[in-house]
């Protein structure tokens, strides 16, 4: 039961602090992920996109 809370607080956080981590922990994984890939400009932009689509979900999610 305690690791489906810390999966659940993980994955929606209830709080604005755990909310800001998760972003930043997005965009830290999106930089090392495109510069794993970085000498495929194809799979750099397919990164940089996947990240921004995560991005935006967190965001439309903090909207509602």
């Amino acid at each position: 039961m305690t690791a489906a809370l810390a999966v659940g607080e993980i994955l929606l956080p209830r709080t604005d602090a755990g909310a800001f981590v998760q972003v930043l922990v997005v965009i830290a994984l999106t930089a090392v992920a495109a510069v794993a890939v970085r000498r495929e400009r194809s799979l750099v932009t397919l990164v940089i996109g996947v990240g921004m689509v995560v991005l935006g979900l967190i965001g439309m999610r903090a909207l509602h």
